[in-house]
């Protein structure tokens, strides 16, 4: 249970490192939107100016021209801007989405495979504890494996009681080699 917490905490940290990238980066488009909303207006602008100017008399075609012009720079301008803007939203969330899953599917692949590892070890251990003379085994095991204070805690003289068959102490053993590997029968 601790690792699956860990795990969780683990992964939920890649989340939010994530979308702290996804924010910093989004951020990056803010000046190329306010660039973009400036030059529009400025083209909207221009070409109203352009547009009022063509009806005067004698110089209002030379004058709108150039006026319609830069209304169309303008526009060019801006959308520039707004493909900026666009091109650093899809950077944030490739950034972001990177962040974020990489390490999750790591950590998981890496925990899955711990917890697949610990479910063959748990499932032998319960077969074994079921099968006939399982319990000698698995008080074997506990002898060969766990230490001295461990073994010593479910009986003073393990080896020796484990040599005669004591049935009590065998069992005993055999339950601490079973909560060892993390189950009980």
């Amino acid at each position: 249970m601790a690792a699956d917490a860990a795990w969780l905490v683990l992964v939920a940290l890649a989340v939010a490192c994530g979308r702290a990238v996804h924010r910093a980066v989004s951020a990056l488009a803010d000046p190329a939107r306010g660039f973009a909303a400036g030059a529009d207006d400025l083209a909207g602008r221009l070409r109203d100016a352009g547009e009022r100017v063509a009806g005067a008399p004698l110089v209002g075609d030379e004058v709108a021209a150039p006026l319609t012009g830069a209304a169309d720079a303008a526009a060019s301008l801006g959308a520039a801007g707004a493909e900026q803007a666009e091109a650093a939203a899809r950077l944030a969330l490739t950034l972001g989405l990177l962040t974020a899953l990489v390490p999750a599917l790591a950590l998981t692949a890496l925990h899955l495979g711990a917890r697949l590892r610990w479910r063959r070890r748990a499932g032998r251990a319960l077969r074994l504890a079921r099968a006939p003379g399982g319990d000698e085994l698995l008080a074997l095991r506990a002898l060969a494996v766990l230490p001295a204070e461990q073994l010593l805690g479910a009986h003073p003289e393990p080896s020796a009681a484990w040599r005669r068959g004591d049935p009590d102490a065998v069992r005993a053993l055999a339950d601490l080699h079973l909560r060892s590997v993390g189950v009980r029968r």
